[in-house]
């Protein structure tokens, strides 16, 4: 069991895993979070055969196996016991924004999932989502003996970046689309050249974001012409929510909305910030941190498939699940 004595206080470092079959695009992937213009923390835990291929650039430092980058990310090439290595990085004096894990492309991400459910654990990190890379040309025919790891890493993702469209068909593309389908109901699919999309898709968004959104949406970037579009938005609210009316929309929230995060004022622990992370259909509510002097309020921001949503109408869902008897 793991001490949890004397660990610190801050808010959980959100930790994104990365999973996909031999060859499907995962380091290329990796390489486009690290060497996007962000500004983020980024600390890298590969669990992998291979070595990262990070642009000699890019590189300012190396020291005990932490990789330092000129863009203010950090990559961890650590790969010792996991939890081990990721509380080590949640004990930085300058703590990582996010960690990011590369997982072995013959490993199962759900293993890797449930290592992080341990209750001990959960002020230090969160797994923000696991995102699955799949090579459009190539999954159809991975051999039968692999096909069912394979599956598996489809079955347990929040998120499917469907790699290397320029290199079907659409027929083979929908064929692709359909697979997936049947195994993983709940996830969302993102098609891309090169795994390029945008950094807010990919590593969600900063919760803080919502005090300067001002309730406005946000077209996020985007690489190719024909990649789909996202736009963001935010929700506050000073009134608590009721929990048992709040979980109910979480679970009936549209499927083009794939991504919420941010602080939720409850009635029901209305001296503890609760901290929501939302990928896919994983939604996980945690207790973080006491209000302290913060005047409690709802900070939550969105993100969604451009024009697929109704705002309007979530927000008023939203609205309906407030106390409004404390106002």
């Amino acid at each position: 069991m793991i001490d949890s004595k004397n660990r610190n206080t801050n808010t959980p470092i959100p930790v994104t895993i990365l999973a996909g079959f031999l060859g499907a695009g995962k380091t290329t992937l990796l390489n486009h979070i690290l060497t996007a213009d962000h500004g983020r923390r980024i600390a890298v835990i590969v669990n992998d055969f291979g070595a990262i291929n990070i642009d000699a650039d890019l590189v300012t430092d190396v020291s005990d196996g932490v990789i330092s980058l000129a863009n203010g990310c950090v990559c961890c090439a650590i790969r010792a016991d996991l939890i081990t290595a990721v509380l080590k990085l949640s004990d930085l004096a300058e703590r990582p924004d996010q960690i990011v894990i590369e997982s072995s492309g013959v490993a199962d991400p759900e293993g890797i999932y449930r290592s992080f459910l341990q209750r001990e654990i959960r002020n230090d990190v969160l797994v923000d989502g696991v995102l699955t890379v799949v090579d459009a040309e190539q999954v159809l025919n991975i051999p039968e003996q692999e096909m069912k790891l394979a599956k598996q890493q489809v079955g347990g993702a929040d998120l499917i970046i469907l790699n290397k469209i320029d290199l079907v068909d659409k027929e083979t593309l929908s064929e692709v689309e359909n697979w997936i389908g049947t195994l993983n109901k709940r996830a969302q699919i993102l098609r891309s050249e090169k795994c390029k999309l945008p950094i807010e898709v990919l590593l969600g968004v900063e919760a803080g974001k919502a005090l300067h959104r001002n309730n406005q949406t946000e077209k996020l970037s985007h690489d190719h012409h024909h990649e789909v579009t996202f736009e963001s938005w935010s929700y506050e609210s000073t009134s608590p929510f009721k929990l048992s009316l709040l979980n109910q929309l979480l679970n009936h929230l549209p499927p083009e909305l794939f991504r919420a995060k941010g602080f939720i004022y409850a009635k029901e622990n209305p001296t503890k910030r609760l901290l929501l992370q939302m990928v896919g259909r994983r939604t996980v509510l945690s207790e973080e941190r006491n209000w302290g002097e913060i005047t409690p309020a709802t900070q939550l921001v969105f993100i969604a498939r451009k024009g697929t949503c109704n705002i309007e109408g979530i927000r008023n869902a939203l609205d309906k699940c407030l106390d409004i008897s404390e106002k």
